[in-house]
């Protein structure tokens, strides 16, 4: 009868998860050679290849995939088992990343969370929301607020729950020909210069379902970031969008509603299934519901 050896599952999981020995190397905090050398023993004692070991890099074989599946069942409930375990421990210790996709609009619960869980450190982590969603799945982080049409690609080991609704502004500056303007038509932004928004960017994905249900073409002349985006509508590059809790204190930009297409984004928070029941974590959800009333 043949045994299961818990650390080569271990390494094995780790890889598949991480798709990098190094990065896996680094999850668990053993060096690389071991978890190379815990794989082959695995392949060795079942006569198995799990993982394809190639120029650019590894990739699992179809058994490995298989194995993938059973390996995140049984580490899944392993953290179950943990959190049971310490179920008695105080919840007001510990650390607990979350990711966002915009810090601005969950300051507030941040406050609220640390006069609540003083003892807890909350460490944040900024992010597009497809990115985040990344992290929540290698463990890089616990808990996430990101964007809606991304739920489509959730597996059925994510939980989530809905938080904001943001709308979607126009922002130009100040000596911008729109600069006059307290609102438009989405018809009026066709032929403009647009400084989009990066893929995986939530904002400019619904921005340009907008304008392609409108029928409306704009002149996109960089995809940046946020942050580069705002500076360059400071320098009168073109328009920008922006979620309107975002805009704050911009003194030298004018904000411009679309008013005849309700633009939007929906926020959700969201962890793995298996972790909501943590300390930490609902310690976390039980602050969003006193703070937000969102969730009865």
């Amino acid at each position: 009868m043949k045994y299961i050896n818990f650390n080569q599952l271990r390494s094995f999981h780790a890889v598949a998860e991480t798709s990098s020995i190094t990065k896996a190397s680094k999850l668990l905090k053993i060096s690389q050679p071991t978890i190379t050398k815990q794989i082959q023993l695995l392949e060795e004692y079942y006569s198995i290849s799990v993982i394809n070991r190639h120029a650019r890099g590894i990739s699992l074989t179809e058994l490995g995939k298989s194995l993938y599946e059973i390996t995140s069942k049984i580490f899944d409930l392993e953290e179950e088992a943990i959190e049971l375990f310490s179920s008695d421990l105080n919840i007001n210790q510990g650390t607990l990343i979350t990711g966002t996709s915009g810090a601005y609009f969950i300051i507030q619960l941040i406050k609220e969370f640390n006069l609540l869980h003083p003892g807890i450190e909350l460490k944040i982590i900024s992010d597009n929301s497809q990115n985040i969603l990344d992290k929540i799945y290698k463990h890089e982080i616990d808990i996430g607020v990101i964007a809606k049409p991304y739920l489509k690609s959730f597996k059925s080991d994510i939980f989530s729950l809905p938080y904001l609704k943001q709308k979607i502004i126009i922002i130009v500056g100040k000596n911008h020909k729109l600069s006059n303007k307290n609102t438009i038509s989405i018809k009026e932004l066709n032929g403009l210069n647009l400084i989009n928004r990066e893929k995986g960017s939530e904002t400019r994905r619904v921005f340009e379902e907008s304008l392609l249900e409108n029928n409306v073409k704009v002149n996109t002349i960089m995809e940046v970031t946020r942050t580069t985006m705002i500076r360059a509508v400071y320098e009168n590059m073109g328009i920008g969008i922006i979620s309107e809790p975002e805009f704050y204190d911009f003194k030298e930009l004018k904000k411009i509603y679309i008013s005849d297409v309700d633009v939007f984004t929906q926020a959700y928070i969201v962890c793995l299934k298996n972790k909501k029941n943590s300390n930490l974590i609902k310690a976390f959800l039980e602050t969003t519901k006193k703070y937000t009333n969102y969730f009865a």
